[in-house]
């Protein structure tokens, strides 16, 4: 066929949808999870019934095992105990568990351990050899070695404490033999007893001879302190710091109080000296400065006196009388005699106020020696308490390690078992297995043994069951889901010739009848082929009209159907999706373009003498293109009989022609591929269309497959339109 140099077409985006947040963020998903279990259930019950049949038959032949218990507590509150208890953790090296404190897990291991059990072994060997024994293939005896004779009797033995917060430990024998389980636990019993108190002596030896390590360096260390103390006192002249700073506070008290007092009094003379110097005598103001001299009062009352009577001698005499001159020349004398006696007493004030200063400065210097000296004691204050707090932690010390010493060797001389029997061993009694127990046991064992088979052969298949897993792996929508239609390439045949020669047949009649009306199928008028309202058909419908959807702006004009592998029903969805775009008015080319094995022709039921490979060889013959009947809007091209390499084929110009050609005459060109693995005719041929629609069939494609089908597509930059899924 020649056609014209058509346009190029336009790019058609690759449409692609994220996966929901769960199914990217992984996590446990339930849905798939039940449909794996649903598929393997066979292999679950199978697992699931012989493990309850083994367990019911363990209970059966089994032979009842007899069971005795023997109850001890380990830590008795007795006063030997509490002495023991309350030496320090530094006497012993070690942290004693406090009395009444839950038993420890180091404890019950030494419990169960082969040291503690060598004599429980020994006397249970000498006592029953055959717990130690077997017989050789040639039935000769095997004697067990030591190691051996005690994993034997350590499975007999079950040691635990009683409770959570109990000092009790339970000790459960176990065996064939009643005797055997009694003598087991009295072997234990006087072992366990045997042990604390071995472990009581041990840790006094230990806390003797910690105790007699550590009491010359306290002996060195309380020597040491006390010459500290002794060289601060020497050197400082004191006892006691602490009493010494008290009298030194208290005399730094009373100077300062005396040197108040003082500065007062010295204050009040300068004053007074102050008044002396600016008052005359006779004065008021100097008489009340003066009050205190009697001298000086005893002259001013003679000048008083001696005024009052040169008043009265006034009144009688002239004053150049000599009564009158006396009197006055008295009076001279006797003030002479006042300004000499103030002068004296200035000059005795003025000698105080220097003798009070005097003092002052005296007061002042030992007031500022005492509070230096305060200083200086602070520190060897300070020095001095912390060697004598040193010294009284290390005598409380040295005075406790030597009480204790002495309480250690009188509980050495002692032989007191710290542990006490609360419960002796019991009446061995038989223990039978519960046979509904065990039943349920080994089936909900069986079960989730079957699971984790069941899951693990799955996983190890690779095979992917579902639509989501394909879409999550693939990150592609499912364009269309294709419900399961049991039919074979004969019944597609022959219901396709039946259809062809019913569509002729009413061709005739209706020419015959003058009709140009398209003819009809049992009074139905037809014109096209009649598709079915079943699931089947819809699903089809269904595809198509998402595939018109996918891009509004540049519709699909032809797409290349493939397959990852043979057998998925790739050329199925090619041949139903041309009928139903054909039954929806397109008009439809449907080519099958899987040289290698073509199978349209074998559905159609039509000649495959000619196809696509004639037309490449130069054939031009219009009967290449075949309409199917009865649909009128359906042209197939089947792949034809001319030897071609495939490859080189799709690769051509003329493919590329030829395609292009299609496009514009037809509405919608449909391409049967081969399967994408193995070969390349695949991504060519979809490289001509506009893109491909990949169809897989959930439980037999696998994962590595469909993987390395994607990976393919990428690198070959195939627009994948989406998937279409079939059941």
């Amino acid at each position: 066929m020649k056609s014209e140099v058509a346009l190029p077409l336009p790019p058609s985006p690759v449409m692609t949808t994220q996966p929901p947040a769960e199914e990217l963020e992984g996590g446990l998903n339930v849905g798939q999870l039940l449909r794996t279990l649903r598929r393997k259930w066979w292999v679950i019950l199978g697992i699931a019934l012989a493990t309850t049949a083994a367990a019911g038959a363990k209970v059966i032949t089994d032979k009842p095992t007899y069971v005795s218990n023997l109850e001890i507590l380990v830590r008795p509150l007795s006063a030997e105990t509490e002495v023991i208890s309350s030496i320090p953790e530094t006497l012993t090296g070690a942290t004693p568990a406090a009395s009444g404190s839950p038993l420890d897990q180091d404890l019950l291991a030494i419990l169960i351990s082969p040291s503690l059990l060598e004599p429980v072994v020994a006397d249970m060997r000498t006592r029953y050899p055959e717990i130690c024994s077997g017989t050789g293939a040639d039935g000769a005896l095997i004697e067990a070695t030591t190691e051996q004779c005690y994993r034997i009797i350590r499975q007999s033995l079950q040691v635990d404490a009683l409770g959570k917060d109990s000092d009790i430990i339970q000790v459960i024998a176990s065996s064939p033999e009643p005797d055997r389980a009694l003598a087991l636990l009295n072997a234990v019993s006087d072992a366990y007893l045997a042990y604390s108190l071995s472990s009581k002596q041990s840790d006094i030896r230990r806390g003797v001879k910690f105790v007699d390590q550590k009491l010359p360096d306290l002996r060195k260390k309380v020597d040491t302190l006390q010459g500290q103390l002794q060289k601060i006192r020497l050197d400082n002249n004191i006892i006691d710091p602490d009493s010494r700073g008290s009298d030194l506070a208290s005399q730094v008290s009373a100077f300062s109080k005396e040197q108040k007092e003082l500065q007062v009094e010295l204050e009040q003379l300068r004053n007074v000296y102050q008044n002396l110097q600016q008052s005359e005598p006779g004065e008021g103001n100097a008489s009340s400065a003066l009050s205190q001299n009697p001298r000086y009062q005893t002259l001013l009352n003679s000048l008083l006196e001696l005024d009052a009577q040169i008043a009265e001698a006034s009144t009688l005499y002239l004053d150049s009388s000599p009564d009158m001159q006396v009197l006055r020349e008295q009076r001279q004398n006797l003030q002479s005699l006042l300004s000499q006696q103030g002068s004296q007493s200035e000059q005795e004030i003025a000698s105080q106020i220097r003798e009070l200063e005097a003092r002052e400065r005296a007061i002042q210097d030992t007031i500022q020696n005492l509070n230096a000296g305060i200083d200086d004691l602070s520190g060897i204050s300070r020095n001095y308490t912390d060697i004598q707090r040193e010294l009284t932690v290390a005598t409380e010390n040295l005075t406790q390690f030597l009480a204790k010493r002495e309480a250690l060797e009188i509980d050495s001389a002692q032989r007191e078992i710290p542990w006490e029997v609360v419960t002796p061993p019991t009446e061995p009694r038989p223990q039978l297995a519960s046979l509904p127990q065990n039943l349920l046991l080994g089936g909900i064992l069986g079960t989730l043994m079957g699971i984790g088979v069941a899951l693990l052969l799955d996983k190890s298949g690779g095979v992917i069951y579902s639509d989501e897993e394909i879409r999550r792996l693939t990150r592609l929508p499912v364009l269309g889901r294709i419900p399961r239609q049991d039919f074979s390439e004969m019944e597609l045949a022959q219901e396709s010739m039946a259809e062809s020669l019913q569509y002729v047949g009413a061709t005739i009649r209706s020419e015959q009848n003058g009709r140009d009306s398209a003819p009809s199928f049992n009074g139905v008028e037809h014109t096209s082929l009649a598709y079915g309202n079943n699931p089947f058909s819809e699903a089809f419908r269904s595809l198509y009209t998402n595939l018109r959807l996918i891009n509004a702006t540049h519709p699909t004009r032809s797409v290349a159907v493939g397959s990852v592998m043979p057998g998925e029903g790739k050329s199925t969805v090619a041949l139903h999706l041309a009928q139903a775009a054909a039954a929806m008015g397109q008009r439809v080319l449907l080519v099958d373009a899987d040289l290698r094995n073509p199978q349209i022709h074998k559905y159609l039921g039509i000649s495959n003498e000619k196809g696509l490979t004639n037309l490449f060889s130069g054939e031009s013959n219009p009967a290449l293109i075949q309409k199917f009947l009865p649909e009128p809007n359906l042209y197939v091209i089947a792949a034809g009989s001319a030897p071609f390499d495939p490859a080189r084929l799709f690769s051509s110009r003329s493919m590329k022609r030829f395609t292009e050609k299609v496009r514009k005459t037809f509405d919608l060109v449909i391409y049967d591929t081969p399967p994408l693995l193995g070969q390349s005719d695949a991504y060519i041929v979809a490289n001509h269309a506009d893109g491909l629609l990949l169809v897989t069939q959930p439980g037999k494609i696998k994962q590595s497959l469909l993987d390395r089908a994607m990976e393919q597509l990428q690198i070959a930059d195939i627009n994948v339109l989406g998937l279409v899924t079939r059941e």
